[in-house]
């Protein structure tokens, strides 16, 4: 066996260890998941604007982050969808630093000042920077938020399609994203889902490396880890 074949067969087995150890994290959290939102309402009537910032901070946006430590999400193999209809893997957003939210298109409270955030991060680069971040949206309303559906979004609210991608996949694939960074949602009514606000900022090899929660925070913090990675690691 040559050098190269045990470099190999080593890089594999850590890759399948790193698999294995973030589908046992994600199960814990998904166990999590199922009592996510516990005392939240579906907003209606009057007051329902208020009623739903109540009900998207009531999904445990204070707990704790479930998170694989060292190992990075990109080993994860499940299919996504992005925007312009093409399946990909999240491994493919390697080599740029991310900046994640988990978002639903139809939402009208939490999610368009989640996306504000991650605009004001990305305001906050210069332009040589901004080329070597990406910016994800991930959906967790896959029934409704096609791959049609997230290019028109993206298109109306003004996305660059060379930083921003968005995302789409079955319920059990985005549950088990979520899970991992931390995130709880479950649908309220017929039509909302409360979640927790979170922008997770991951490195280029895609592990975790700072957490935005709440809603309408200084960018500071985001920025500066952006910045840290980026003289670590560049545009690998």
């Amino acid at each position: 066996m040559t050098r190269n074949d045990r470099g190999g067969m080593k890089r594999s087995t850590r890759a399948l260890e790193a698999r294995a150890l973030l589908l046992l994290v994600a199960l814990s959290g998904l166990l999590a998941l199922a009592g996510c939102g516990s005392g939240v309402v579906t907003p209606a009537g009057a007051g329902a604007r208020e009623a739903g910032e109540r009900a998207h901070h009531g999904a445990g946006a204070d707990e704790a982050l479930v998170t694989p430590g060292e190992y990075s999400i990109y080993h994860l193999d499940a299919v996504w969808t992005d925007q312009h209809g093409v399946q990909r893997t999240l491994g493919t957003l390697g080599g740029r630093v991310q900046v994640v939210a988990l978002v639903y298109t139809y939402c009208a409270h939490a999610c368009p000042r989640i996306l504000g955030d991650m605009m004001r991060i990305e305001a906050g680069l210069t332009p040589e920077e901004r080329e070597r971040v990406g910016f994800v949206l991930v959906s967790i309303d896959p029934e409704r938020d096609t791959p049609e559906r997230l290019l028109a979004f993206a298109g109306g609210v003004g996305l660059d399609p060379e930083r921003w991608t968005l995302l789409t996949a079955p319920d059990a694939t985005a549950l088990e994203l979520a899970a991992l960074l931390g995130v709880k949602y479950r649908r309220v009514g017929e039509n909302d889902f409360a979640h927790t606000n979170v922008i997770t900022i991951l490195d280029q090899s895609g592990v975790v490396a700072n957490r935005q929660v709440g809603l309408g925070g200084e960018p500071t913090g985001s920025v500066a880890t952006i910045r840290r990675l980026l003289a670590a690691g560049g545009q690998r």
